[in-house]
């Protein structure tokens, strides 16, 4: 299938970044100094965007720094109570390892190691939707509507927009059987 190799390192990437993403999003619901590395910082930022009348710290501070995925997982099991699956943690290890790769160098995989990273790519995705939903109202509706992409030129060409997302789901669902 052409293009592949490009669209899993672009999923590795993608879903790696959406987890840090909803983990500094939980936080945010507690707490929101809970996201920066410098809660001090932050508050000074936040101190700052309410006397300048700004709608948020970034604005008056652009340099805050937020915390990585690894900090996120931490403070929401340590101060937020919010128990991360060992399954998802397992699993956003091995992304990590495998975006690194990807970051500092070509990652050289065989038939059987290519197999093993989608699975495990499947699953990840499939942990992270079940842990967030638990916190998110209204996210399986949300990852449903969004998982195809339709571009404008396939709207115009073909006005069936249900047909084609439920064709595009069956080939995905048929190349991820093949490959497993």
């Amino acid at each position: 299938m052409e293009g592949v190799e490009h669209r899993v390192k672009d999923a590795i990437l993608s879903l790696h970044h959406t987890n840090e993403i909803l983990f500094k999003l939980l936080l945010k619901q507690w707490s929101e100094c809970l996201v920066f590395v410098d809660i001090n910082s932050y508050m000074n930022a936040k101190e700052e965007m309410l006397t300048k009348g700004k709608s948020n710290v970034f604005e008056v501070k652009p340099g805050l720094k937020t915390i990585g995925i690894s900090k996120a997982i931490k403070r929401l099991e340590l101060l937020c109570d919010i128990e991360v699956c060992s399954s998802l943690r397992k699993s956003l290890d091995y992304l990590k390892q495998k975006r690194n790769q990807i970051m500092h160098y070509e990652i050289d995989l065989n038939e059987g190691e290519f197999k093993a990273l989608m699975i495990k790519l499947t699953n990840c995705y499939e942990y992270t939707i079940r842990f967030f939903s638990q916190y998110i109202e209204g996210l399986n509706n949300l990852v449903e509507d969004a998982r195809f992409e339709l571009y404008e030129q396939e709207l115009i060409d073909d006005p069936d927009v249900e047909g084609m997302i439920d064709e595009e789901y069956y080939d995905y669902l048929a190349e991820l059987s093949k490959q497993q």
